[in-house]
């Protein structure tokens, strides 16, 4: 009779007989998701359809990323630092439930399966809204970034100049036969992925600038961090060793209101004297 859990004697003579299913409540150590953790997932997989269709990124690619041989599911750990990469934070609890309901007896969670619900792998740049609610406050919903394209390319300079970014390295890394273009989407999730923010009428100029001509959806993206790469050096230098390289100056980040003019730096001055020679009388 302890057999029948895996067999049934006399297949041999009635291939045609039905095997019945028997299984413990457990496959490996591992028990079903309860309904509050399906709950739990189900919420989870609703922000994050909506943070993918805010920022219109290429989710499926920055987890293949992690995924050298392509078996379309990860660790835990290495799913909630996908995540956390898009900028979609969850707890250990939340990952725990996308476990039990995405996991294979292995504990590894499928997330091609968890992409699938979120509706990431049919996503299609322009295509129409899904018709979620936007988390945007109503006073930016009207707010389009900057027109021209060399004010738009300054203010990315000034993020790239402070954080000390180099972008192709990022870019590369989407671009395994180093074609030199990318697909819009992965171009904008790679500036996302930076924290390089801006709007998405910022990202469509930037996308329509640096288009391949040939394929609106291919973005040049050598030519955009040549762009860039002048704030840092000059290309031409070693056929022109004696151009002086043009420093780029990003602007300062005070506030302007709170530099002061020179009469109050005068009475600052004073002041720490003041407080400086009280110091060293008192020996404080």
């Amino acid at each position: 009779q302890v057999d029948e859990v895996f067999t049934t004697k006399g297949l041999e003579q009635k291939v045609d007989q039905p095997v019945g299913q028997v299984r413990t409540a457990t496959i490996y150590g591992r028990r079903e998701a309860i309904d509050q953790e399906r709950e739990l997932v189900a919420r989870v997989v609703e922000q994050f359809r909506e943070v993918i269709r805010r920022n219109r990124l290429d989710a499926k690619s920055f987890f293949q990323d992690r995924d050298s041989l392509r078996s379309f599911k990860v660790t835990p750990k290495i799913f909630r630092q996908v995540l956390n990469t898009l900028g979609f934070e969850i707890s250990e609890e939340e990952v725990n439930a996308i476990a039990l309901v995405y996991g294979n007896e292995d504990n590894y969670i499928k997330y091609a399966e968890f992409l699938r619900d979120a509706n990431c792998l049919e996503y299609v740049m322009n295509a129409p809204t899904t018709g979620a609610k936007s988390t945007y406050l109503s006073r930016f919903t009207d707010f389009n970034g900057e027109n021209a394209h060399e004010m738009l390319m300054k203010k990315v300079k000034q993020i790239v100049k402070k954080d000390r970014i180099r972008l192709l390295e990022f870019f590369q890394d989407h671009d395994i036969l180093r074609k030199g273009y990318l697909a819009a989407q992965k171009f904008r999730g790679t500036l996302h992925t930076q924290r390089i923010t801006l709007t998405p009428q910022e990202y469509d100029r930037l996308e329509q600038y640096f288009a391949m001509p040939n394929d609106a959806g291919l973005i040049n993206y050598v030519t955009f961090c040549d762009e860039l790469d002048y704030i840092f050096t000059n290309k031409t230098l070693e056929k022109n060793p004696t151009t002086l390289p043009s420093s780029f100056n990003a602007p300062s980040i005070l506030d302007p209101k709170d530099v002061l003019n020179t009469e109050e730096e005068q009475i600052l001055l004073a002041a720490l004297k003041r407080l400086g020679t009280d110091v060293k009388h008192r020996r404080l």
